[in-house]
């Protein structure tokens, strides 16, 4: 019973938050130009789309980092090429439709049994891989939010003390990780799982893929951006991380308007609205729309080359619905 509650009540706090998110960007783009916003999305060089889909092939193909420390961190060996098409269908599936730890989880699920690993390591896999993906991000996160006082603070209006706080509980998080690792104990166990420290190797690993990631993440959104924002890429990083974060802890599809929302606000006054617009909306379609309907052919090719989907199934379900209409 408790389990469900908190369940709609999660649904509940997404709604909130996505409704939130909607009237700060209401509010925001209130003035905005529709015929500069689609002026603008026109003026997008090819040369940028294409650099920004170069960047976002990088980022997924650094991600599959996690799983393989995760399957290192076991002791299970699996293939490479196994690993990292799992690793894509769950980060392309989650990125999109939000609830990583749910839908990245099933479509790990559906694979990794099917190739013989055991439930329970499927389980460490998703936890142990979930949780350095938030604690790398969060370690970055920190580290560029000090780094970037002075601009944060200019841009958002919050004192430096505020700033540094925030700062320092992110890098915080991402130590006691590495601090769990070195020390060797204790071992952690939640919902009948033992979870030893990994390796040291392994935590320093994925904080290096964590930098990687993000600065190819924010790259593919970077060079999509108007000229003269008034701002470098270094910074720029700092932005796109907490607003990034602030999506996926919202748990909003994508991070659909909380994503938005947080860039906007933390972007310099004066940066043009419809340029920051017309780069986001080219940015979801080539780091979301782009991997999710990759990830959606690649899913349905397995599934009817592994005979769980038949042709003929299809043809008759297609032949019916024309037949219905």
């Amino acid at each position: 019973m408790l389990k469900r509650l908190l369940h709609y009540l999660g649904i509940l706090v997404a709604l909130g938050v996505f409704a939130a998110a909607v009237w700060v960007l209401q509010h925001t783009l209130r003035d905005l130009k529709w015929d500069a916003l689609m002026w603008q999305l026109g003026e997008i060089p090819r040369s940028h789309v294409a650099l920004s889909l170069v960047f976002t092939v990088a980022a997924y193909l650094i991600l599959t980092v996690y799983d393989t420390t995760a399957f290192a961190y076991i002791g299970r060996h699996l293939s490479y090429i196994r690993v990292a098409f799992v690793s894509f269908l769950s980060y392309a599936f989650s990125h999109s439709l939000g609830f990583g730890g749910v839908t990245g989880g099933a479509v790990r699920y559906r694979f990794y049994t099917s190739w013989g690993v055991k439930p329970i390591d499927i389980a460490k896999v998703v936890v142990f891989g979930g949780a350095a993906y938030f604690l790398g991000a969060f370690a970055v996160a920190g580290v560029l939010v000090l780094v970037n006082e002075g601009e944060f603070g200019h841009v958002t209006g919050l004192p430096a003390w505020a700033l540094t706080v925030f700062g320092v509980l992110c890098i915080v998080a991402g130590c006691l990780y590495v601090v769990w690792s070195a020390a060797g104990r204790p071992s952690i166990r939640m919902a009948g799982m033992n979870m030893p420290p990994p390796p040291l190797w392994i935590p320093f690993a994925q904080l290096a893929v964590a930098c990687m990631e993000w600065s190819f993440a924010s790259a593919a959104l970077y060079w999509l951006l108007p000229t003269g924002i008034g701002i470098d890429y270094w910074h720029f990083i700092g932005i796109f991380v907490v607003a990034y974060l602030s999506g996926m802890i919202s748990h909003v599809p994508g991070g659909l308007g909380v994503f938005e929302s947080v860039v906007i606000l933390l972007l310099p006054e004066g940066v043009p609205r419809e340029g920051v617009i017309a780069a986001i909306i080219t940015y979801r379609a080539v780091y979301f729309v782009l991997p999710l309907l990759l990830a959606a052919v690649m899913f349905g090719v397995y599934e009817v080359r592994q005979g769980h989907v038949h042709m003929a199934n299809i043809a008759r379900f297609l032949r019916r619905r024309r037949q219905g209409r």
